[in-house]
């Protein structure tokens, strides 16, 4: 790993994790289940079925359970969970969100936040990543269903440490968590030099910084006797955790700013440095590598990286998706299409791949395919709501207004309806000369804003 990693504008990517990462804490989760669970004959059916990944089975027991105690949190969870396995993200968080209502777990609401990180609903799970941060940070169920979501949430700092005490235990996988904490630490070391950056005085520092690319750590570190002179709470043998909460005391503090700067990259390039050497095949070693040319611009070698991968690590499901992505991200909507179609081609439920492959439709101005393929994502008792409105979308671009105003009508009876719902009512009651059904679709919008 280059020691460009020091410098404030270089960049680290994303979580982009797989199914196979992403899920890492299910057997955890099944534990809690099992541990609180008080067991009729369904119920413990469920359980083995789920422990047998039969997760069809598991919802139809579970459904069956939920019949006799419909308010039952743990039923609740647990349908959600069977859900959340089989790919159905929306009606896997519909269920989460009725068990929170009956009675507050955290391992429940924790696998609600990482539904909705994984829909990109960052606004919404940013208040719920805190609250379990503050609340849950020595529960390793709760801390192996969310820890991705902090970095995609981009709170790098938390995800570093969520991930140290994942990485202190022997229930999640290490090569995972190593390649996990790598990317949080680099991120974090960005945030710091981001605001040493804006701090007075700080010069001496960033130049320090600069000099990484050449002279590396050693000139990373050059202005360390400057920060001891500047700071009494600085000191270059400090661990970064008990540099963090120093800094955390003091915030002015340019000295202890500079430091996490320099213990951040450093703690990155060691954790790739230690997953290199004990896990040299690992594929989330390689799939980093490959983020790693993906999000410095080299579309063609990450390309090739993702391409090689998928050949060589079919079981890692998402590198089709990160290959959409990458081609999403460069408007080049039909090889994104393709990709986010070889994704569904082996998860058939991938909420996520269907959501991408719908706007690529759009883009492409392909309404009736559109329009074919969310169709049956719309029978669902809880259809997402990027579907009603891609539907709708392409239902007025086809000329049916009506239809367009049916599924966004029924999208907005759903809890917490995306004010987008009301915007576009407001649009297609205009060109349909029905005013005051505009004028009230206006006051929803301007409420729903307003929050």
């Amino acid at each position: 790993m280059s020691h460009k990693t020091f410098i404030a504008k270089s960049t680290v990517p994303t979580s982009k994790l797989t199914r196979r990462a992403r899920w890492a804490a299910l057997p955890i989760m099944l534990l809690a289940l099992t541990l609180r669970a008080q067991s009729p004959s369904d119920i413990a059916a469920a359980r083995q079925a789920m422990e047998a990944k039969n997760y069809p089975a598991a919802e139809r027991l579970y459904r069956k359970a939920l019949a006799q105690s419909p308010t039952a949190a743990e039923i609740l969870t647990g349908l959600g969970l069977s859900l959340q396995m089989q790919g159905r993200t929306a009606d896997a968080m519909h269920y989460y969100a009725l068990a929170i209502k009956q009675h507050y777990v955290p391992e429940t609401y924790a696998l609600l936040a990482q539904e909705k990180c994984r829909m990109g609903e960052l606004e919404s799970v940013r208040p719920m990543l805190a609250k379990l941060f503050r609340e849950e940070r020595k529960n390793l169920r709760v801390d192996s269903a969310i820890a991705s979501c902090y970095l995609e949430a981009d709170e790098p700092v938390e995800s570093a440490q969520v991930y140290e005490e994942l990485l202190a235990t022997k229930d999640y996988p290490v090569d995972l968590a190593l390649i996990q904490s790598a990317k949080s630490y680099l991120r974090s070391g960005q945030f710091f030099a981001a605001k040493l950056s804006n701090s007075p005085g700080s010069e001496p520092f960033m130049n320090a910084l600069r000099q990484a690319p050449t002279s590396g750590a050693d000139g990373a570190r050059s202005a360390f006797p400057q920060a001891a002179r500047l700071s009494p709470y600085f000191r270059a043998d400090l661990t970064w955790s008990v540099a963090l909460d120093r800094w955390r005391q003091h915030r002015q503090d340019i000295a202890l700013l500079y430091l996490l700067c320099v213990l951040s990259a450093e703690q990155g390039m060691n954790r790739i440095s230690q997953c290199s050497s004990e896990y040299p095949a690992s594929p989330y070693l390689l799939q980093f590598q490959a983020d790693i040319l993906a999000d410095q611009g080299h579309e063609d070698e990450a390309a090739t990286a993702y391409e090689q991968l998928i050949q060589d690590h079919p079981e890692l499901s998402d590198l089709p998706y990160s290959l959409g992505l990458l081609r999403e991200k460069h408007e080049q909507w039909e090889q994104a299409s393709q990709a986010f179609q070889q994704q569904l081609a082996a998860e058939p439920s991938d909420e996520r791949a269907a959501a991408h492959l719908s706007r690529c439709l759009l883009q492409l101005e392909h309404f009736e395919a559109l329009r074919k393929f969310l169709e049956p994502r719309m029978q669902t008792p809880h259809p997402p709501q990027w579907a009603s409105l891609n539907l709708a979308e392409a239902d007025q671009k086809l000329g049916d207004s009506a239809a367009a105003i049916k599924v966004l009508t029924a999208a907005e009876r759903e809890p917490n309806a995306d004010k987008l719902v009301h915007y576009r009512l407001v649009h297609l009651y205009t060109i349909a000369n029905r005013p005051e059904d505009a004028k009230r679709e206006f006051a929803l919008f301007q409420a729903a804003s307003s929050k």
